[in-house]
């Protein structure tokens, strides 16, 4: 008995200890990138932030190639501030340090790698059917969410707005109309996130989702009156904001898929801005939207704001496979009254707490607070989700990072 207890404690060790080298590494990278970016807004702040629009982990989730490709394409000359020109003529004082810095986040995602690649593997409660050891990843069906999508004929008082600025060819332009169609027809399904529609669009049609191709069609939409977009903010850590490009129709836009012969539903950023002041609480609507598309991208059926008996009032109800969960999205104080909050949500959930916190730090600290009302519970973060490349997430990834 004494072996077996000695044994399970060099494991418990060995465990602490590579979980101790892999946050030691992921803090490495963090505080690097941050280097990094801080850099890469001196040198072309504007560019940087119209790429952060289209995708909102860029930078936090670029490879060493993405970075090297951002520097080559910086203009010779010098950008102080937020992308203004300094003046100085000269664009070479930095290339000794993008150089040194580019080396440095290639050794440390080495060693990430490294860390990550142990035999410490994520613990599953048996106990909680909620939660799902995660099988290997697939891939996402290349045709996805639209599949077999026909574009029907634009009615004639319409036709003006459906006009291709710009010269094409007659295979791009009836691509990007026909993209141009997905979007909205997106939209009147209720999504709001640019980057998810970009996603199920760029899947259907062979483009990325941050790529120029999808940007104009918001671009052109927005330009046609036919939908509405906005930029949410919320800063996650440190000073530098997370932004997400969010779009919604116009009334025209609503008119225009009538039209068509769609069905429109509210979206889930308008129900958030009626319902639950969304525009007073931006932080947190960004929050919602961002688990909402990645949770849909995971395979997850996602509701927002559901209705439930009761005094708790969940932000999200998210069901897959027969599982069903109603989660909180905090992204605020913690002050709640004798963990009022968490206990209600344990009692939706039958004993076990949902949560989405800010980012890491705020998780742990909600998730000590919960364990005191939960004998289960699963959690994840802002700053965690927007890590991982939305092009590279699928249906088989876990949503969670952290379970009890």
């Amino acid at each position: 008995m004494a072996a077996d207890d000695l044994r399970l404690k060099m494991l418990d060790d060995l465990l602490t200890a590579e979980r101790g080298f892999r946050d030691m590494a992921e803090r490495k990278v963090r505080a690097l990138v941050g280097v990094l970016t801080e850099l890469a807004y001196r040198l072309d702040g504007e560019r940087l932030e119209r790429m952060r629009q289209l995708d909102p982990g860029a930078p936090g989730t670029w490879k060493p190639e993405d970075w090297r490709s951002f520097f080559l394409a910086v203009s010779l000359t010098p950008q102080a501030g937020w992308g203004k020109s300094n003046g100085n003529g000269n664009g070479n004082g930095h290339a000794a340090e993008i150089a040194a810095l580019q080396a440095k986040i290639a050794a440390l995602e080495r060693e990430l790698a490294l860390a990550k690649a142990s035999p410490y593997q994520r613990r599953v409660d048996v106990d909680n059917p909620l939660l799902p050891a995660a099988p290997p990843p697939v891939p996402v069906a290349s045709e996805g969410r639209l599949a077999g999508f026909v574009m029907p004929k634009i009615p004639r008082a319409y036709e003006y707005r459906w006009q291709v600025r710009g010269q094409m060819s007659r295979a791009d332009e009836e691509l990007h109309l026909k993209r141009r169609g997905m979007v909205l027809k997106c939209l009147a399904e209720g999504l709001n996130v640019q980057v998810e529609i970009g996603r199920y669009v760029g899947d259907a049609t062979g483009a990325q989702y941050r790529s120029g191709a999808i940007r104009r069609v918001f671009e052109a939409l927005e330009e046609s009156g036919l939908i509405v977009r906005q930029t949410l903010s919320m800063s996650v850590t440190g000073n530098m904001p997370t932004r997400l490009a969010v779009a919604r129709l116009s009334e025209e836009g609503r008119q225009f898929c009538r039209a068509l012969g769609w069905q429109v539903v509210e979206g889930e950023w308008e129900r958030l801005l009626k319902d639950h002041e969304g525009e007073k609480q931006e932080g947190h609507t960004l929050a919602v939207l961002l688990f909402a598309t990645a949770a849909r991208l995971r395979g997850w059926t996602v509701e927002i704001l559901p209705e439930v008996q009761g005094n708790a009032r969940p932000d999200l109800c998210i069901s897959k496979d027969g599982q069903r969960g109603y989660v909180e999205v905090e992204t605020g104080t913690r002050l709640h009254e004798g963990n009022a909050k968490w206990r209600m949500n344990a009692e939706l959930n039958g004993g076990r707490v949902m949560l989405v916190a800010r980012n890491v730090e705020e998780r742990g600290v909600l998730a000590a607070d919960c364990r005191h009302v939960a004998a289960h519970g699963c959690a994840t973060d802002v700053e965690t989700l927007i890590a991982g490349k939305f092009a590279e997430v699928n249906e088989e990834d876990p949503l969670w990072a952290e379970e009890w």
